[in-house]
């Protein structure tokens, strides 16, 4: 008796983080193809069948999927969320529709959702042009959060908080200067007691919470994690409040499978919504974090949801401690690095990477992608991952020319 033929499944991304993914969909029984508009992604090597299709090529990700005879098709990021939705649609294959994609991907569009469905969020506004963001910004009140309207790809770029009228200036220059569409969000600031981030899978449109983190941010203006750290401390009611928000979230948006990366904070009077991505977290989020501290394949399980087969069971074990950790050294232009090798070697670094190269100079951080690396470590308890990060990265040496 001949067994079935696997069942089949397109990654959208293979490059260092996205290669995971497809691993993950290995280990769990599902033949690969994968694209990426970078040839040699090292993703390719994994995966079963490979093209060099850029994830935004909606036409070209429809040729190819409807070639291989795929059976589901998983974004990883915001770029490939609209993607998989419209060529899903056009194949009649499990997803999102493109309307929720929109919504997942529009912040202004995602802020709508969310109030009227009686989801908290802060006090927003939107100005469709650079010239209309003052009398936006009156109307909000400072200190206010501006942010781009359709801030695709994360990283808090164009992200800015701003205190006062005569900030306004240069706080604009640099909101509208990551994207061609100037729409901007004009936000109230909310003055968090904690900000988090959550994880959720989505099966048959209910969400499940699978961890929740707490997050360090960089200075002001700017909105940058420092560290994210596992689990959250909130326990009792207050842990509760906020796994109900985020599954409010989710519902509102409308999205039926697949994950979920939400963004919010806990304040003196409750929580309050920030962000929400139509996939996993990025970078290692996923894996190795959250299969560290939860112990479920979170990537498996998400391809399973795409392909319409059951999850894994969850069990009921204790939260393990991680910390993703992000190194931001002193300005400059980088001679060599030193210590990254040592601080790989350590039981308690689940991944590090520098991710600068001799003669490239690091920049202030204002935005993710100015971060010059990161240091993830695993613990039985939050605080000694945290404790262990920090110790890695005085092991690690920027040396400046």
């Amino acid at each position: 008796m001949s067994s079935s033929p696997k069942k089949r499944v397109l990654i959208l991304g293979a490059s260092r983080y996205y290669s995971a993914s497809i691993a993950a969909a290995k280990r769990a029984g599902y033949e690969v193809v994968a694209v990426d508009r970078t040839p040699n992604s090292p993703g390719f090597a994994i995966a079963d069948a490979s093209a060099v299709i850029d994830i935004v090529d909606i036409e070209g990700i429809f040729r190819y999927a409807s070639a291989q005879r795929v059976d589901g098709i998983v974004p990883l990021n915001d770029y490939g969320v609209p993607t998989a939705a419209a060529v899903a649609e056009r194949l009649g294959l499990p997803g999102i529709s493109p309307a929720v994609a929109e919504r997942a991907t529009r912040k202004s569009s995602m802020r709508d959702c969310w109030i009227s469905a009686g989801v908290p969020c802060p006090r927003v506004e939107l100005a469709l042009t650079a010239r209309q963001i003052p009398d936006a910004a009156e109307r909000v009140g400072f200190p206010c959060i501006l942010k781009p309207a359709h801030g695709i790809g994360g990283a808090s770029r164009g992200v800015v908080v701003v205190k006062t009228q005569a900030a306004l200036a240069e706080a604009i220059a640099f909101a509208t200067s990551f994207y061609a569409d100037q729409a901007t969000l004009v936000e109230s600031f909310i003055d968090a007691r904690i900000e988090h981030s959550a994880e959720v899978l989505i099966v048959d449109g209910e969400p499940e919470v699978l961890v929740i983190a707490d997050k360090i941010k960089s200075p002001l203006p700017y909105r940058v994690d420092q560290s994210v750290l596992y689990p959250t401390v909130l326990i009792g009611a207050e842990h509760a409040r906020v796994v109900a928000t985020v599954k409010d979230a989710v519902r509102a948006i409308g999205i039926p499978l697949g994950a979920a990366h939400v963004e919010l904070a806990t304040t003196a009077d409750g929580c309050v919504l920030f962000e929400l991505g139509a996939r996993p977290g990025g970078g290692g989020t996923p894996e190795p974090i959250v299969r560290w501290v939860t112990g479920r394949d979170y990537l498996a399980d998400v391809v399973r949801s795409y392909v319409g087969d059951a999850p894994t069971a969850s069990d009921a074990r204790a939260l393990r401690g991680a910390a993703y950790h992000f190194l931001t050294p002193s300005p400059g232009v980088l001679d060599r690095v030193e210590g990254l090798d040592a601080v790989r070697a350590r039981a308690d670094v689940l991944d590090a990477d520098v991710l600068v190269t001799p003669g490239q100079s690091i920049a202030p951080v204002r935005v993710g992608t100015d971060r010059a690396g990161f240091v993830i470590t695993g613990a039985d308890t939050r605080d000694e991952a945290y404790a262990a990060a920090l110790d890695a990265e005085s092991m690690i040496r920027f040396a400046l020319r």
